[in-house]
């Protein structure tokens, strides 16, 4: 919850994949649901060994931080101090 990564054929998209891969391919997750979105989706919160996914995935310039639907201050502080190359073009 509180992220959106780009798609596969965006600017950034294969990047952003690998990058989540890479962090949680093979490895136990915790998956903490909070909502379902308007299109029936689960929102939540992801944890792989102790790293909080979303934090990581906004620290590496991957994601954006979606402040209508997260006020998370953590969020919002990592999103604010990263170099983000990406855009909603």
């Amino acid at each position: 919850r509180g992220i959106d990564a780009p798609e596969n054929s965006m600017p950034y998209g294969r990047e952003a994949k690998e990058e989540l891969v890479k962090l949680v391919q093979g490895r136990t997750l915790k998956i903490s649901i909070y909502d379902t979105d308007r299109y029936g989706r689960l929102v939540g919160d992801v944890d792989c060994n102790g790293v909080f996914v979303q934090e990581h995935m906004l620290k590496k310039g991957l994601t954006w931080h979606y402040t209508a639907y997260d006020q998370r201050p953590e969020l919002a502080e990592v999103s604010s101090v990263t170099t983000n190359s990406l855009s909603f073009t």
